[in-house]
């Protein structure tokens, strides 16, 4: 496989996110993630509005 991509991910929080961000790095599936905290997500689930806090991965 040639290229890159760019992945978006949420995760429920920060502690989350780092045990995520730390296993792909480890296993080489990515150079680095970022993890950026504070976003806010509004969505559909299981047949009601969610609001919840939530953490972003961002993988290069």
């Amino acid at each position: 496989m040639t290229g890159y991509i760019t992945v978006f991910v949420t995760c429920p929080d920060k502690n989350v996110g780092k045990k995520i961000a730390k296993s792909l790095v480890e296993e080489k599936l990515a150079a680095c993630v970022n993890i950026i905290d504070g976003l806010n997500s509004i969505y559909y689930w299981q047949g009601k509005i969610e609001d919840d806090n939530e953490s972003l991965l961002h993988n290069t």
